[in-house]
């Protein structure tokens, strides 16, 4: 084990009054591309130091030359030989850390309330340095203070867990590293790297980020590294089995003038007598210094000890006497918020109790005693068996691309963009889908473009698709029934046709771009009258997903918000242990007021009312690549979609959440005046 591994670069530049530290930490792709990625975190700590950009500037700068030079050298190699390299680079200016990612390497933001997990996949940033297309970094901007910030290699997370590497940050900075390691004995190649602004004298400092980097003008995939002026001393190899391209240089980095290195400072000792080495000490002087030294000895040996254990017994009871408390607010907690950052500050309490006596069977009693209302206020639920309805493999032609699961009346409506088609599933029977729409067919003499949305009108027993044209189509709830062109007023007047839903045979329509949710009221067959907001406007631009049961919701991001006639009211799935991580897609028990939310980043399906709190959530192992959720109108089946089928299992029955009172019933009706057709007596039908 190094304390300090190879794939680990700290550099530090002063200019008067600013100090600027860069951490670089690399991670490999693969096996052979490990023996880079030493020279490619100095090369972009070097092209950092030159740059005089903006932080963000200087680092995107540098990692873009670093990514050209790798690039470079991959296409003069051979396909086996090629490497690409993982970076998170983190500089720290004035109390603010900015942090820039690419490719893979895995980072926690842990904060006052919450611990955040920053990683590449999924985005743009994903691409590592040397691959075949460019770069786009991710980068997070945060204050020191309150936060900690843990580089982390990803071999970690599959290895112990997420929750294992979140409980190692919830114990503090001063023990992180250490709960992190006795987790980890086991893993190799890993580095972690932590970041936190602690009150303490800081006993190592970096290498100045001027530091020089040896000059690479024939060098390897690092080439990148090299700074004018500087001279690659050692032996230069190359790899035989490349067909052509530079040979990689394997050396040691030089120091430039005006570098300073860490260094050892020693006291200078009196010589000898005798020997040159100053003058002697005189002989009765000595023996006075030994027999003082023979008496303060005999005193630490006899008094020091009770001492230490007076003190270490009354620290131990201060952190006994902390854990408790914070577990006896826990339980007079206003909110499941409060509840929660109570019992984990009881476990930091607990943990720095564990600290000075392991063995005191009150740190365990307490801990036991916090960690069983952490799993209360958690709810997770293990779905046990989750059964089958239809496997895409086999049974529906490639390729299918699942985006939206609607259930209503018989069946289970599949939405997939593959080939622009939507489906009528039989959840009573296996495997039974049948292809109700597809892009490029004509219905009612309009041809069919790829579907964006789909929502089922109970009223009518039909569903509706809106496609990529703004054309609304009709299927009834027959196997053998042929989509039906029917009147969308002024679709071809909204920005956007993100989502829509029907609830009480009124249309509404999710139009982020626009700022709005659009209400139809139904008129003859489809819905050709005037639309109306039901928002009054807003910043709705990362809205994804639509439900309604008179109040409106809208899953925005990581939050699920909540509005009653046009006034937004406080944000939903309060109490939760980890914040939403990409969610994808919303449905609702509109007879017990349920909602469920598909966290595709977190692996779970999220029931919670809709009043304030979660009440519970559902974890699988096969929810890793969740793409839609729906309620059958009992609500005894959850149905999820995933990337090759879609499931269900049976929710538990409603109870007291966390936030406190048992779920309501919803009791709102649709705002302004119906039309004929849509009743307020007619039963609400799930919508997703």
């Amino acid at each position: 084990m190094q304390e300090h591994g190879p794939w680990l670069v700290d550099r530090q530049r002063q200019r008067e009054e600013e100090v600027l530290r860069l951490l670089v930490l690399t991670e490999p792709s693969d096996a052979r591309s490990a023996d880079f990625c030493k020279e490619v975190a100095e090369a972009i700590a070097a092209l950092f130091a030159r740059e005089s950009l903006s932080i963000t500037g200087g680092l995107l700068r540098a990692l873009r030359l670093a990514h050209g030079n790798l690039a470079e050298w991959n296409r003069r190699s051979l396909r086996e030989h090629r490497v690409s390299i993982g970076v998170t680079c983190v500089a720290i200016r004035d109390g603010e850390a900015t942090i820039a990612q690419v490719g893979p390497g895995i980072a926690y933001l842990a904060g006052p309330h919450t611990i955040e997990r920053l990683a590449t996949e999924g985005t743009p940033a994903a691409n590592a340095l040397g691959s075949d297309v460019a770069i786009e970094p991710l980068f997070t901007a945060t204050p020191l203070a309150g936060y900690e910030i843990l580089l982390l290699s990803s071999a970690a997370e599959p290895a112990i867990g997420r929750q294992a590497i979140e409980e190692a940050l919830v114990v503090g900075p001063e023990r992180a590293l250490a709960e992190l390691f006795r987790r980890t004995r086991g893993v190799t190649d890993m580095a972690a790297v932590l970041v936190a602004d602690l009150d303490i004298d800081e006993t190592q400092e970096a290498e100045p980020l001027d530091y020089a980097v040896d000059a690479r003008a024939n060098a390897g995939p690092a080439g990148v590294a090299s700074v004018e002026g500087a001279r690659a001393p050692g032996p230069v190899t190359s790899r035989p089995d490349v067909d052509s391209g530079p040979p990689i240089a394997r050396h040691r980095p030089q120091r430039t003038a005006g570098s300073r290195l860490p260094s050892l400072r020693r006291p200078r000792t009196v010589g000898r007598a005798g020997r040159g080495g100053g003058p002697a000490v005189p002989w009765r002087l000595a023996s006075l210094v030994v027999g003082v030294a023979a008496v303060i000895a005999i005193l630490a040996w006899t008094v020091l000890p009770r001492l230490l254990n007076e003190d270490r017994a009354a620290e131990l009871d201060r952190a006994i006497a902390a854990a408790t408390q914070q577990v006896t607010a826990a339980d007079s907690a206003a909110g499941p918020n409060e509840r929660r950052q109570a019992l984990q500050q009881a476990l930091v309490d607990i943990e720095k109790a564990r600290a000075i006596s392991a063995q005191d069977p009150r740190v365990a009693t307490l801990e036991k005693s916090a960690r069983d209302r952490l799993d209360l206020l958690d709810a997770i639920t293990n779905v046990e068996q989750l059964t089958a309805v239809l496997t895409f493999a086999g049974t529906i032609t490639a390729p299918v691309n699942p985006e939206q699961l609607v259930v209503g009346g018989r069946a289970v409506w599949l939405m997939e963009s593959g080939r622009g088609r939507v489906f009528r599933v039989d959840p009573q029977a296996q495997n039974s889908a049948i292809e109700v729409y597809r892009a490029g067919e004509s219905y009612s003499r309009t041809t069919a473009r790829d579907p964006v949305a789909i929502a089922w009108d109970g009223a009518k027993n039909r569903l509706l698709i809106l496609d990529a044209g703004r054309t609304l189509f009709a299927v009834a709830d027959d196997a053998s029934a042929r989509p039906v062109g029917i009147a969308l007023r002024g679709a071809a007047d909204l920005k956007s046709t993100v989502s829509m839903t029907v609830y009480l045979s009124n249309l509404y329509v999710l139009d982020s771009a626009g700022g709005e949710v659009w209400r139809y009221l139904p008129a003859s067959d489809g819905f050709d009258s005037e639309r109306t907001g039901t928002l009054g406007g807003g910043e709705i631009a990362q809205a994804s997903e639509l439900t309604v049961d008179g109040d409106v919701f809208l899953l925005d991001g990581a939050r699920l918000r909540h509005f009653r006639q046009g006034r937004e009211l406080a944000p939903l799935l309060q109490g939760l242990d980890k914040p939403l991580q990409s969610p994808i897609a919303l449905g609702e028990d509109l007879l017990r007021g349920i909602l469920y939310v598909a966290d595709r980043g977190n692996r779970r399906v999220i029931a919670g009312d809709r009043e304030l709190a979660f009440q519970r959530q559902y974890r699988h192992a096969d929810f890793g690549d969740l793409r839609g959720v729906g309620v059958s109108s009992d609500g005894s089946r959850v149905y999820v979609l995933t990337g090759d089928r879609i499931a269900w299992f049976q929710p538990k029955p409603p109870a007291a959440g966390p936030g406190g009172a048992a779920t309501p019933v919803p009791t709102s009706t649709p705002t302004p005046a119906a039309s004929p057709t849509a009743t307020p007596t007619a039963t609400p039908t799930p919508t997703r």
